[in-house]
């Protein structure tokens, strides 16, 4: 029985992974967070008018949740952010706690980098 249940939270994993995505689409500016569109899809959103307060997107291993990433100075945790060319850098990862989906990734250019899984073998 229990390798079975290792067996199939195995698959799942895997399924997971295969369906996270690798890159978001682009990046558009908001001026407040309630212009923001009820489906972020794989765009990263940057809310704010002379000064960026907020980069939102969704979280790409497509769970559904939102991420809010703060980039005020002034408010702690706060996140950088750069876009050359309608790509974005957002420094540093963006770790979404274990208690929702537990993703962990980068975001350099775009492109998604994924922060590998610690399995519980590893951790000893």
């Amino acid at each position: 029985m229990a390798r079975r249940v290792t067996l199939i939270g195995a698959v799942r994993a895997f399924w997971r992974r295969l369906r996270r995505r690798k890159r978001l689409s682009g990046v558009k500016c908001v001026t407040s967070m309630s212009a923001l569109p009820d489906s972020l899809g794989s765009t990263l959103y940057v809310v704010g008018t002379a000064v960026p307060k907020w980069a939102v997107l969704a979280c790409p291993c497509r769970c559904g949740e939102r991420i809010d990433v703060n980039l005020m100075r002034n408010k702690k945790p706060n996140w950088s952010l750069s876009i050359a060319a309608d790509r974005a850098t957002l420094s540093p990862s963006l770790w979404v706690p274990a208690a929702k989906c537990g993703s962990h990734f980068f975001v350099h250019n775009n492109r998604i980098d994924w922060v590998p899984e610690v399995s519980s073998w590893q951790k000893i």
